[in-house]
């Protein structure tokens, strides 16, 4: 692994872990045993380092969804291990780093919450378009509303109304009966299946 890529990886972990605002370029120096200078070298600054920390980040996130689907035997399935990979991935993270990144650093959390580069709909697009061929998602439904619609309802997940609630509490009573409602009658009866299982 290249240094920029050390760099981002461990600044990404110490970020999720304790919040952005705690960690400072030295602490990250000092636990990746290398000079400041060096991380100057490649980084214009702390904002520069998050906003890639956080790219890079996502990127992988991406990847391993991806591979999820790969991997599944259906829609519905993938589904479940994304959100399951989503719920302990979040559950580990520190809340200090979504404040920390709203407060200190807005353009990159602007960046993240606005359609684009970073927030792409693709993946989601193909899971839905994979589950209209499967028949499992209805296909009377219009896949590019849905697919806009998901993101929105995701944003809402993360918002700070929810907060006090747990992901599982969220998920079964709200995400669960939007997926139940687009899936057709083969879907609904493998999301009661995972519901076993998951």
């Amino acid at each position: 692994m290249d240094t920029r890529l050390r760099i981002l990886k461990e600044s990404g972990i110490l970020f999720s872990k304790y919040g952005i605002r705690s960690i400072t370029m030295d602490h990250i120096a000092n636990e990746l045993g290398i000079s400041k200078r060096t991380i100057y070298e490649i980084f214009k600054d702390k904002e520069d380092l998050v906003s890639q920390a956080i790219e890079e980040g996502l990127k992988a996130h991406k990847g391993f969804c991806q591979k999820i689907i790969d991997e599944s035997d259906n829609v519905i399935e993938a589904i479940f291990k994304i959100g399951k990979l989503n719920t302990d991935m979040f559950g580990k993270m520190n809340p200090l780093f979504f404040e920390d990144l709203k407060k200190f650093h807005s353009k990159i959390y602007n960046r993240i919450h606005k359609k684009g580069e970073i927030k792409d709909y693709k993946l989601t697009y193909s899971l839905l378009e994979r589950g209209v061929k499967e028949n499992l998602i209805s296909k009377d439904i219009n896949i590019e509303i849905v697919n806009i619609f998901i993101h929105k309802m995701l944003d809402i997940v993360h918002s700070e109304e929810l907060k006090s609630f747990s992901p599982n509490e969220v998920s079964k009573s709200a995400l669960l009966p939007f997926f139940i409602g687009i899936s057709t009658e083969k879907g609904r009866e493998l999301i009661e299946n995972y519901l076993k299982t998951f």
